[in-house]
């Protein structure tokens, strides 16, 4: 499993944890934030992460990712506000025209 702050990533298991909470997510979803896992702190192309979640060969829009994207934020922050105790919850941060990253989280006393 891959610890970025208090999210955990079983890749293998297809499972993850946001402290001591499971989060559902949906496939597209879980393959998305695996790949963004496993490259923590770089930039992440749109096409690499159209490549390796949806495969090569997707016609659809791209904008099929920026909609999974949305989502996999809604579910992380539902579920980092519904812990009992602060979490340190990775940013999801957008490269306008080129992708997005994980970055580690901010401290949790605002340092």
């Amino acid at each position: 499993p891959v610890r970025i702050g208090d999210l955990t990533v079983d890749i293998a298991a297809r499972r993850c944890r946001l402290g001591d909470r499971e989060v559902e997510l949906r496939p597209k979803e879980f393959e998305l934030l695996a790949v963004l896992v496993r490259h923590p702190g770089e930039a992440v192309s749109r096409e690499s992460l159209m490549a390796e979640v949806w495969d090569e060969n997707w016609f659809g829009p791209t904008k099929t990712l920026d909609v999974t994207m949305s989502s996999l934020r809604r579910r992380l922050q539902a579920a980092a506000s519904a812990a009992q105790a602060p979490v340190a919850l990775p940013d999801l941060t957008t490269l306008r025209g080129h992708g997005y990253r994980l970055d580690p989280p901010r401290p949790l006393d605002g340092n």
